[in-house]
């Protein structure tokens, strides 16, 4: 079995979701996830709607400019938006949407520290399919399990843990604080 660092949240696994940190031995990698992925994400449709307010703007005005010609364009922009917004954040070296940042979460990967790009991708496309069927029922499936991973999780083999400390600070704050 793999060597886990709690103290800073190294998840590196074998892959088997079993060796992740068990709930119950260490609540403080899920405490209130089902919770704070909610408000999360909230901050984060927020913050897509406002990159989407901003978007249309910018194609009326060329919508207007050529005749209506990029119109058609807006509605894969507006596709792209979301996606992009998921994939990069997450894929990315916080590993976290702003919304997730804000609440102090992070997605990790079962079989690395961080998710890749794919991971992420995978992550979201299941995440706006299941939700857009389901009409966010299939999220229930958090309730029912101990790590709150949902089937978006599973998929892409991904959990939602808490940030350690460390992580959650801001860069140079141990240094001031010293």
């Amino acid at each position: 079995m793999a060597e886990r660092n709690l103290a800073s949240f190294e998840l590196r696994t074998d892959g088997d979701p079993a060796s992740m940190p068990d709930p119950l031995a260490h609540p403080d990698c899920y405490h209130g996830i089902a919770w704070k992925r909610v408000l999360a994400y909230l901050v984060d449709v927020v913050l897509i709607a406002l990159i989407m307010g901003a978007a249309a703007l910018v194609f009326v005005v060329a919508g207007v400019l050529t005749l209506g010609v990029l119109n058609p364009l807006l509605v894969t922009v507006f596709a792209l938006i979301p996606l992009c917004y998921h994939v990069f954040l997450i894929g990315g070296p916080q590993s976290a949407t702003m919304g997730m940042r804000l609440f102090g979460l992070q997605v990790r990967s079962l079989t690395i520290d961080h998710p890749d790009y794919i991971q992420a991708l995978v992550q979201t496309v299941i995440f706006y399919l299941s939700v857009g069927l389901t009409t966010w029922l299939i999220l229930i499936v958090a309730l029912f399990n101990p790590r709150r991973r949902t089937l978006h999780d599973y998929v892409a083999g991904t959990v939602v843990v808490n940030r350690a400390p460390a992580e959650a600070a801001s860069p140079g704050a141990a240094e001031r604080a010293a």
